[in-house]
């Protein structure tokens, strides 16, 4: 009676409850069929569209701030999107680059990993994180995780493969690169397996396909404990033969080829980049590697020396200096954000650049701590690194609160200073301690503590990018009509592949290319294995029954195909050509790419049918 004589007050009919239920369950897809001036309110009730939102409420501000009444403004706007991609893009390479990977590069040399081990883990980490991240976001609650993770794995081993072999070939570890090719193989059959069976996905089978990946990982490290035993058995066997008389020299020969050969898997250090780094600055990186011709496999490399980092450490030191000479100095040098080098060494495009991105570069210096084992001091700027120990954690605890709170009473979110307004309570002091104990000429003995600083700003950083993308390009396929496995399959996967691309480029110009292929691999498997089961563990519409229907998506079945494909040809010509990395491989993969393209847009287009069966509903 007074649920009657409540909903009587409000004059709410049977009529009014239908809209309501209308508006829960109605997709973001069809607001985009009403006439714009009704897409405001739409787009601010729809429950499907708030989901699709970050630190920007892009729906809220296209139709309700800027008020977008026409075709044309809003086909603007996805160029407008597609430049802000762009820019999100280059942050994350950014970030990867100067703040992320000089960071792994130290972690594994502080744990004695060698420099594949290193790759499979840490840059794998790296690399695919932020993909963990953003499966588990809402805005991938509804999502076919399956064939973005798949999706992923092809652009990942297609491109950034197809790029490292083309530009830089190299020598592969060979029974690694096989192992963890037929463990890659292992883990998409498993996690196909666990989607296509009948019933629900259950907890349990999220927890097995962590356990293949922490296998996995054990299996490398082992495989590292096994390669520097022999080292050493090897070592003990030639001072044997060395002390024999005559001493056999043949056997000896063969034994230091093999020595040589292991220790150079075995090696891992800060190499010297000065040369790749002035020939990027100068825009004469691409046509020196390849003068020898587009299509031809230049001579292997010498790889690079490395850099003794403790001499870098200690470089300007002098303990007769006074302890903050040069103080404001070398503050306002570590804020500039334009590279003096690369603007002296660089053109007039180049210059563009550097001044177009400055802003960016600007804002994350003011935060994030340098710690790169190549620089002078180690990056270590003494009042700059004081003042991020206050200014990191409060970005770092703000963005994430608010991140978590979504707030929003506009198109962008609330920042929630509620927390973050306590940690200078703690950090103040600690960076006047910091100031008080250290010196301008020589990093203090705990410099490499900053790395969990940047460590933690990187990976926020990360995710704000990637989560930021993934929203973007879900608005624009809404806008175009274009299916969301199709957006996740190309667009979607090109751009999250583009900072794996960047940084395996980098690491393989700089004579890490072992590091470089095994995070190829590495990191896949990592986003097979991890990203799934996180994703089946704390995702609980994943593991509702029926839902491996859309958790699978359109194109699961093509992706799973195409990345059978891939693995096995990678196998295949890694034999053929001895395990070397060569520029017709580098080339083969980008073709595989682009014939998977090639279905995935046909599929669209309704020219083909996806490889997937057609859904079959038992009758009520």
């Amino acid at each position: 009676m007074g649920a009657r004589t409540k909903r009587n007050s409000f004059n709410l009919t049977e009529l009014d409850y239908e809209f309501q239920y209308f508006i829960k369950n109605m997709s973001c897809r069809a607001v985009m069929r009403l006439p714009y001036k009704y897409r405001c309110r739409m787009a601010t009730q729809v429950s499907d569209c708030k989901r699709i939102i970050n630190f920007f409420n892009y729906f809220r501000m296209m139709y309700c701030s800027i008020h977008i009444d026409n075709k044309t403004t809003e086909v603007l706007f996805m160029f407008l999107f597609g430049f802000i991609c762009v820019a999100f893009l280059w942050l994350m390479s950014f970030n990867i680059g100067t703040y992320f990977s000089p960071v792994l590069k130290i972690i594994s040399i502080k744990l004695h990993m060698n420099e594949y081990l290193a790759g499979v883990t840490f840059l794998a980490f790296g690399n695919c994180s932020p993909e963990i991240i953003a499966n588990l976001m809402p805005v991938r609650a509804d999502a076919p995780i399956f064939t973005i993770a798949v999706g992923n794995t092809l652009a990942i081993m297609l491109l950034s493969g197809g790029t490292v072999c083309f530009l830089r070939p190299f020598r592969m570890n060979g029974h690694s690169t096989l192992r963890d090719l037929l463990f890659l193989l292992l883990g998409v059959e498993v996690l196909r397996y666990v989607m296509v069976k009948e019933g629900d996905v259950t907890l349990g089978e999220g927890i097995v396909l962590f356990s293949i990946y922490v296998v996995y990982v054990a299996i490398n490290i082992a495989d590292v404990a096994l390669l520097r035993y022999y080292i050493k058995k090897l070592r003990a066997e030639l001072d044997n033969l060395g002390s024999l008389t005559p001493p056999p020299i043949k056997e000896i020969n063969a034994k230091l080829r093999k020595l040589t050969s292991w220790e150079e898997q075995d090696d891992i250090g800060i190499k010297d980049t000065t040369k790749y780094r002035r020939s990027r600055d100068t825009g004469n990186h691409f046509s020196n590697m390849t003068s020898s011709g587009y299509f031809v496999t230049p001579l292997p490399q010498n790889r690079p020396e490395h850099i003794d980092y403790e001499t870098n450490r200690n470089r300007l030191h002098n303990p007769e200096n006074p302890r903050n000479l040069q103080l404001f100095t070398e503050f306002f040098q570590s804020l500039n954000p334009v590279d003096g080098e690369a603007w002296q060494l660089g053109g007039w495009c180049n210059r563009i650049y550097l001044i177009a991105r400055c802003p960016l570069v600007f804002a994350l210096q003011l935060f994030i701590p340098v710690v790169d084992y190549e620089k002078v001091k180690h990056g270590w700027s003494k009042l700059l690194n004081c003042t991020q120990i206050v200014t990191n954690p409060f970005v770092v605890i703000t963005l994430v609160h608010s991140g978590v709170s979504s707030v929003y009473e506009s198109w962008y979110i609330t920042l929630d200073f509620s927390v973050s307004m306590w940690s200078p309570c703690l950090t103040v002091p600690l960076a006047i301690v910091i100031f008080l104990h250290s010196r301008t000429d020589v990093p203090p003995c705990y410099h490499h503590l900053f790395i969990i600083l940047t460590f933690f700003s990187s990976m926020v950083t990360l995710w704000i990018a990637v989560t930021e993308l993934e929203v973007l390009s879900e608005i624009v396929g809404i806008v175009f009509n274009l299916s969301e496995s199709f957006m996740s399959v190309t667009f979607g996967a090109v751009s999250n592949a583009t900072p794996d691309i960047i940084a395996n480029y980098q690491l393989a110009m700089q004579g890490y290319g072992r590091m470089a292929f095994a995070a190829i691999i590495g990191g896949p498997v990592f986003a097979i294995l991890i990203s799934m089961s996180l994703a089946f563990m704390f995702n609980h519409r994943v593991r509702e029954l029926g839902a491996d229907s859309w958790v699978y998506g359109d194109l699961g079945d093509n992706c799973y195909l195409f990345l059978v494909i891939t693995i096995v040809t990678t196998v295949w010509w890694s034999v053929t050509f001895n395990f070397h990395a060569r520029r017709s491989a580098g080339v083969f993969l980008w073709l595989v790419y682009l014939q998977f393209l090639l279905y995935a847009v046909c599929v669209e287009w309704d020219l083909v049918h996806e490889f997937a069966r057609d859904q079959y509903f038992k009758p009520i």
